[in-house]
């Protein structure tokens, strides 16, 4: 068995790409079984997350057990070392001495093969590349040593396969993050240019009411003097400065005006777009959040009449107009109201307003 220069260079091109671009896998292992002259190649790629495997086969069918029991051959392949190159003899012969029964003659498809573990997971992800005979795989040929290359390269790929999952994994659970906010949150570089936005953000910017985004992905804010300022807290903020600030954006549609907090963002961003970057953080008072009464309920205790009276106090109503709601007395209303204060450890109205606008945060 020999490989041409060229076609090992192509080969371990290849096994890098897939590394990022899971679709290339089948052409690897179709690449990988015609070099050796297999009379098949499967490649495993185990998600123990999931327990569940993504199989790439090249050649001749792989045979049925090999493909329908996965999880009891990655099981017996796990025996091996992770990382070391090995025939099926290895295989059976390492569970020999373990005093595990090996039957060659059935071996769930790994017969006349050779087999690398690939990962430390269980399940494991391995390669198998199954031979015509068992000749091609007695006396640890030179199709062993030509494997022992491709291994690290191998290893290496699904690593980075693994590594982009969880990123990608990180990122979507970020995102879902940032969506539960009800607030508008942008990072944007030091010449206010959009690198990100929450849907809010996006809702409060495509109605164009203060703030937009123009057609070359821009922040800006209406009027001149407004963005003017803007722009400052953006810049400084992107700076080595780090300095972050407060813009109030009025509204053509006379609505109150957006509440807009610049701050820097912490950590090295590296050398790419997003080394001198802002975050913007839109408050749209117009859709504050009123504090979920279960939420009050579940946090605090307070029963449904306080609850009733909780929300009054927010939204500023007077004592009278809360024992008519309530078709009590304006006694028994006060009464509700120190008992309010009590469970929510405040002593006045304020501090109580302060509390609820933020438990509204924490509502669903």
């Amino acid at each position: 068995m020999s490989i041409a220069l060229q076609r090992f260079s192509n080969m371990i091109a290849a096994i890098y790409s897939a590394g990022t671009d899971a679709d290339r896998w089948d052409g690897v292992i179709h690449e990988i079984t015609e070099a050796f002259g297999a009379v098949h190649g499967i490649l495993v790629i185990a998600e123990p997350a999931t327990d569940r495997f993504a199989v790439k086969t090249a050649g001749h069918d792989a045979p049925t057990p090999i493909t329908v029991h996965l999880s009891r051959v990655a099981e017996l392949v796990h025996h091996l070392p992770t990382g070391l190159a090995a025939t099926s003899d290895d295989l059976f012969a390492a569970r020999e001495q373990c005093g595990a029964p090996a039957d060659r003659a059935s071996a769930n498809g790994l017969a006349n093969s050779f087999l690398v573990r690939l990962s430390d997971d269980v399940p494991c992800s391995f390669l198998c590349l199954t031979m015509a005979d068992h000749a091609a795989i007695a006396g640890h040929s030179v199709g062993l040593a030509l494997l022992r290359v491709l291994v690290p390269h191998l290893h290496r790929a699904l690593c980075s396969r693994s590594e982009l999952i969880e990123l990608s994994q990180e990122r979507a659970m970020a995102l879902a993050t940032l969506e539960q906010t009800p607030y508008g949150i942008m990072i944007i570089t030091a010449d206010a240019a959009l690198v990100f936005a929450n849907s809010m953000a996006t809702d409060i910017t495509s109605r164009a009411d203060g703030l937009a985004v123009d057609a070359f992905g821009y922040l800006h804010a209406a009027p001149t003097t407004t963005h003017h300022r803007l722009r400052r807290l953006i810049e400084s903020a992107a700076s080595s400065e780090r300095v972050s600030g407060n813009v109030a954006v009025p509204r053509a549609s006379g609505g109150r005006p957006l509440i807009v907090r610049i701050t820097s963002l912490d950590g090295d961003a590296g050398t790419g777009p997003w080394q001198r970057s802002a975050l913007a953080l839109v408050i749209d008072p117009e859709h504050d959040p009123d504090p979920d009464p279960a939420v009050l309920h579940e946090v605090y205790g307070l029963t449904e009449a306080e609850t009733t009276v909780a929300m009054a106090v927010l939204r500023g109503d007077g004592l009278p107009a809360v024992a008519d709601q309530l078709s009590v007395s304006v006694y028994t209303a006060r009464t509700h109201l120190q008992h309010i204060f009590a469970k929510t450890h405040t002593h006045r109205q304020a501090e109580l307003v302060r509390l609820l606008l933020t438990s509204a945060v924490a509502a669903p």
